[in-house]
């Protein structure tokens, strides 16, 4: 891990805990410098002569920001979830959503041979920083083994804070991190190098879902000291449903780059090829039928989670575990909605999310403490 100054780190979770700088992060550039004296006047009172602090801390002032602009104008719904999360352990959740949302998006935009390579060479830049960012000390160069990127900034400094709080526990093991996102990343390679071709059977679609989303959970919940084996399994259902309700969402767009997430055995059951489902077309009952077999799958695996959640009694053990599983809420709620237009995935009303209404449910699940 990368040695800091454990003052800028401790600054910077002090920061990002602050309400009032979430809400503003992604909001106007033209802030005032009042938006954020309360949280830093603890700081700027012991390390006054400190201009390197100072320094790094401004810096990550900035990189947090991106990291809640990179949610709010990609993926508003997750946003929302880490919002309601709270304040004291919104860095690690903020700063890794926005990496699963930057890695997503540079596979959603792989179309063609050109685009597929770089899609592939930014993915593999991603793999390699982040495992160099993890090498043990003695054997890391002298050059700062963080990249130039505001969300890898941000992935370290998060890391180094958690090491310092509980590196003395046995259980904390830092290189779990870089595994779960690199096999993460791993699988949205080997997404991005199979191209236009689907997925040969559900259970493919499952584990690529698992793989990506349910990782990322993982990661979440392990800086957060969450650790067992039910933790572990509710993480990997709900990201598996997370996953799956993601690829029907992206269903539209994803059909106009030529591409489907529909498997081929459900489409082999429905006599439906790749080709109709480029179409995009409204009201095809075959195409309804594959999204319901998906969506059913998504439910079961929420339902999995949220069991499994009850039955070991986490949230007794981790009172702060269910705000941050907060994703399930907005995946329920788009299921619910594919519902309420039979399944029919390329309507243009799937594509539009309700502020209001996400907001509303999104706070009063956080409020009860549940997910």
């Amino acid at each position: 891990m990368l040695s800091s100054s454990s003052r800028s780190h401790r600054a910077l979770v002090s920061f990002v805990g602050s309400r009032r700088f979430f809400v503003c992060s992604a909001s106007s550039s033209s802030l005032s410098s009042s938006s954020f004296r309360r949280p830093l006047t603890t700081l700027n009172n012991k390390n006054k002569n400190n201009d390197s602090d100072e320094n790094k801390i401004a810096q990550l002032r900035e990189d947090f920001r991106h990291c809640a602009a990179t949610l709010r104008q990609n993926d508003y719904e997750t946003y929302l979830c880490t919002n309601a999360i709270d304040a004291s352990r919104r860095a690690g959740p903020l700063a890794l959503r926005a990496l699963n949302c930057e890695t997503a998006g540079i596979g959603t935009h792989s179309g063609g041979e050109e685009n597929k390579d770089i899609a592939l060479v930014k993915l593999r830049w991603w793999m390699d920083h982040l495992e160099s960012m993890f090498t043990p000390v003695t054997t890391r160069r002298k050059k700062s083994r963080v990249p130039e990127h505001p969300i890898a900034r941000c992935i370290n400094a998060v890391a180094t804070h958690a090491k310092e709080v509980m590196g003395s526990d046995p259980s904390f093991n830092e290189t779990r991190y870089v595994t779960w996102i690199k096999r993460a990343i791993e699988a949205r390679m080997e997404d991005v190098e199979k191209g236009s071709n689907a997925f040969d059977a559900t259970k493919d679609l499952e584990l690529f879902a698992r793989e990506t989303h349910g990782n990322f959970l993982l990661v979440t919940l392990d800086c957060e000291n969450i650790r067992s084996m039910a933790s572990d399994h509710v993480a990997s259902h709900l990201g598996t449903a997370i996953g799956l309700t993601n690829s029907l969402r992206g269903a539209k767009i994803n059909a106009r780059n030529r591409k489907t997430y529909f498997p081929m055995d459900l489409l082999a059951e429905e006599n439906l090829s790749a080709e109709t489902v480029y179409e995009g077309k409204v009201g095809d009952e075959r195409v309804k039928n594959v999204t319901h077999k998906i969506a059913s799958a998504a439910v079961g695996h929420l339902a999995a989670a949220r069991r499994n959640f009850t039955e070991n009694k986490l949230g007794e053990k981790y009172p702060h575990m269910a705000k941050l599983l907060l994703q399930a809420t907005t995946t329920e709620r788009w299921l619910e909605k594919l519902e309420k237009y039979d399944f029919d995935v390329f309507r243009e009303e799937l594509q539009r999310t309700p502020p209001l209404l996400t907001q509303g449910r999104v706070f009063v699940q956080a409020w009860k403490n549940q997910f």
